[in-house]
């Protein structure tokens, strides 16, 4: 088990371009795992895939954990972005309802997205040896750019402001909950969560893949992140990350 907790130590930078660049000079510390590198003005945020996070300055929680999953294998390295998306889910429901996880771990409210993810991992051999896991909540802002398909916030959903440093405190704390469960090896526990909380899982919709637009209903995510779909006439279709998207 992990000597130092998550939250620990929490860098709150005033400014910076990415939280997960700045994390990455922890990286080569033995005792960086549990780091917390913090902002709520990050100037060039960074998605899945190359994908831009934009957040209003001073408004949003803009973070990155450090973790040292050394006993973790590679190719398991999905259920970091599952117990990511749980723990954020969690968290919000302290606060909101009709929360769900897009494959692979955006975080919406009903039909409108909340919160993003970029996992990043380094390795040397089978075993992972550090990953940095960015996460973007959107809080207190209440205006978006038009350029933004569905975003929304704590503060949009609740019509509440909240104060951002105690909001980072609760979620690491919730945050190593599903870390440890996954030291424990409570592998087929996290799977049926994540499964259960998953995003257009309770029936057939709508999906686009290589220009076309197909109905099909989720069945599966493999351990290696695929999502895998089956089709009205039965047929089966996996899918790995920006391969099909969701037809909103």
């Amino acid at each position: 088990m992990s000597v130092q907790r998550i939250g620990n130590e929490i860098v709150w930078l005033h400014k910076v371009d990415s939280t997960n660049l700045y994390a990455e000079k922890y990286v080569s510390d033995d005792c960086a795992h549990g780091v917390v590198v913090a902002t709520t003005n990050q100037t060039q945020g960074r998605g899945q895939r190359g994908n831009q996070w934009e957040s209003k300055a001073g408004e949003n929680l803009l973070f990155s954990i450090v973790l040292k999953p050394s006993f973790l294998l590679v190719h398991k390295q999905f259920l970091i972005s599952k117990i990511t998306a749980l723990a954020i889910v969690e968290f919000l429901s302290n606060y909101t309802n009709g929360l769900s996880i897009k494959w692979p771990n955006d975080i919406y409210v009903n039909s409108s997205k909340i919160s993003g993810v970029l996992i990043e991992n380094s390795f040397h051999s089978e075993y992972l040896d550090t990953t940095i896991v960015g996460i973007g909540i959107n809080i207190n802002q209440t205006e978006f750019s038009d350029d933004l398909p569905n975003p929304t916030s704590l503060a949009v959903e609740s019509g509440k402001k909240y104060q951002l440093q105690s909001l980072l405190q609760e979620f690491c704390q919730i945050f190593q909950k599903h870390y440890d469960a996954l030291q424990l090896d409570s592998v087929g526990e996290i799977s049926h969560s994540y499964f259960d909380k998953l995003f257009r899982s309770d029936g057939y919709s709508n999906y686009n893949a290589s220009g076309q637009t197909f109905r099909a209903r989720i069945i599966g995510v493999r351990d290696t992140g695929e999502l895998v779909l089956e089709t009205e006439s039965g047929e089966r279709k996996e899918f790995a990350f920006k391969e099909v998207s969701f037809v909103i």
